[in-house]
């Protein structure tokens, strides 16, 4: 015969006696057990989330955290150590543990967290990305800012020249690398060199002449000055005819290399007789 019992699902010690007796009514000397229930099992820890993570530089990192599962407690407390700064680039380790209410202690288990900044710059030009220059002028140009997710300050690098004495289209590129080595998209800016000034004309002497008919008339001309081109000569139409009194005009013209075209400037002149004749006696006076 056998007397107690065992609760397996309850930690204790449990007696369990033994009584037996022959046929004839001798009972044996009784025999007991004694059965110790105990928590020998440690808890398990799962990890929330993954267990190897890439973590933005500059943003806030929340921890998923991790759960314990025990055959025995209902409710396991995960213990974490270890910490992630956001703000230095790096890899941090996270340790869990956890022991349940009989010492066992779980196998720990962890998670690396890469802190990275992978987010590149961005340029945004200072001014328009297509200028047009007057060439012999002196170029300045407008430049470009960066702004960066984690980098406080990126230097923008600007590549290509504009020679202001070479009519021409020229391309400026503007790029920026930040610390850890994340490219800006390249930005570029053209500016076409170009002569749109026209040349002025200046006429030589007076712009109405009266010139005496029969006289040899010598033109005094005009000159040009442009703002590029070193040399742009004046262009006359029209003709003085000494030989006959009258009105007459001169048109002066130029265009420089470029092609612009000056304000054409006009001479007039007045062919008249004005000399009285001269009386020549025959004979004495």
């Amino acid at each position: 015969e056998i007397t107690g019992a065992v609760d397996e699902d309850s930690l204790g010690s449990y007696t369990l006696s033994y009584k037996a007796s022959d046929s004839a009514g001798n009972a044996a000397t009784p025999l007991t057990r004694t059965v110790h229930v105990v928590d020998l099992t440690p808890p398990v820890i799962t990890l929330n989330g993954e267990a190897t993570l890439e973590h933005e530089a500059g943003t806030t990192y929340t921890d998923a955290g991790a759960l314990a599962a025990d055959n025995v407690d209902s409710a396991v407390t995960v213990s974490q150590s270890g910490a992630v700064d956001e703000n230095t680039p790096g890899t941090y380790t996270l340790t869990y543990s956890a022991i349940d209410a009989a010492g066992n202690a779980a196998t720990a288990v962890t998670r690396t967290v890469v802190v990275a900044d992978t987010i590149p710059p961005v340029i945004t030009l200072l001014g328009d990305a297509d200028v047009n220059h007057e060439a012999g002028t002196a170029y300045t140009d407008a430049g470009a800012t960066v702004t960066d997710s984690f980098d406080a300050t990126v230097t923008v690098a600007t590549s290509g020249t504009v020679d202001e004495s070479e009519p021409g289209s020229y391309t400026l590129t503007y790029s920026a690398i930040d610390v850890a080595g994340n490219a800006a998209t390249e930005l570029t800016r053209t500016v076409v060199v170009a002569d749109t000034t026209p040349p002025v004309i200046t006429l030589v002497g007076d712009a109405s002449v009266n010139h005496e008919a029969g006289t040899a008339y010598t033109d005094a001309g005009a000159t040009v000055t442009d703002s590029f081109d070193a040399t742009v000569m004046a262009t006359t139409s029209g003709t003085v005819d000494e030989a006959v009194p009258g009105n007459y005009t001169l048109t002066y013209t130029a265009s420089d290399a470029a092609g612009n075209a000056a304000t054409p400037v006009t001479r007039a002149v007045v062919v008249a007789d004005t000399t009285p004749p001269v009386i020549t006696l025959l004979g004495d006076a």
